[in-house]
């Protein structure tokens, strides 16, 4: 009885949360991923993993894919050490400071995770805390740029090459927060709800609030279904406020 109440505070947490969500927050986007695992020791798994994300109007504009491999080792009963590598593609659309040129182009970043979870069971319930330091580096490119005039009477400019820019190479560290909830509530069926906040170096970038169920098939077949909301306080990497449908797989062996 006192895991079916945590669990549904949890689950009242997160309505509350999503309820101040801002009106003006509009986009939409859908999350995709397959991964497999391999289970090497009683403590020791590889892992890796492909993703795709859409954005805006769903699977009308491409926003990224991504190819991952990691590894984890679990310390102790209730701890866990990972580090993974990630090669990122992003369609980035970006406006210079006048309005009157922009960039449209697919950019290549390289990220690397080093995380520690901290998990504990209580009854059919499970809590997990997740520390995640991220670091990302994009490397420089050269793009094209087009004038982005607006004026109805002499649209001549728009989708005209003005000229070529260069953006140049940056790296960024962020530190993850994820404080997660899962409930075992059949064999298959596992309900949780999350929240991660993500920390750069001038304070709070964005929050993350997650609900959702994994499906277990079987002991080899994992499938995720989960409704995110991502608000953004500062303008990173081109992320917005967002309301993302995710959709995952994977394989275990």
């Amino acid at each position: 009885m006192k895991n079916h109440k945590l669990l549904l505070i949890g689950l009242s947490m997160t309505v509350c949360q999503l309820s101040f969500v801002p009106a003006e927050a509009q986009d939409f986007g859908i999350w995709t991923e397959a991964n497999v695992e391999k289970k090497i020791t009683n403590r020791l798994t590889v892992e890796g993993g492909l993703e795709l994300r859409t954005r805006d109007d769903g699977f009308g504009e491409l926003d990224r894919w991504s190819a991952g491999v990691g590894v984890s080792y679990k310390i102790t009963d209730w701890l866990k050490a990972g580090l993974s590598y990630s090669l990122l593609d992003d369609h980035n659309h970006k406006v210079n400071t006048s309005g009157k040129k922009y960039a449209d182009y697919w950019g290549l970043r390289h990220r690397v995770n080093l995380s520690l979870t901290f998990s504990q069971q209580f009854g059919d319930l499970s809590i997990s805390l997740r520390e995640r330091w991220q670091y990302t580096y994009r490397p420089e490119k050269t793009v094209d740029r087009y004038w982005n005039y607006t004026d109805e009477e002499d649209d001549r400019y728009e989708g005209v090459l003005a000229d070529e820019h260069t953006y140049n190479g940056k790296a960024k560290s962020k530190w993850r927060n994820r404080l997660q909830l899962k409930y075992k509530l059949t064999k298959q069926w596992r309900p949780y709800v999350s929240g991660e906040s993500t920390v750069g170096g001038s304070g709070l970038d964005k929050m993350r609030y997650a609900v959702g169920t994994e499906w277990r098939l079987t002991k080899q077949h994992v499938f995720d279904l989960h409704y995110m909301y991502q608000h953004s306080y500062k303008d990173d990497d081109s992320e917005g406020n967002r309301h993302v449908l995710g959709i995952g797989y994977t394989y275990k062996f």
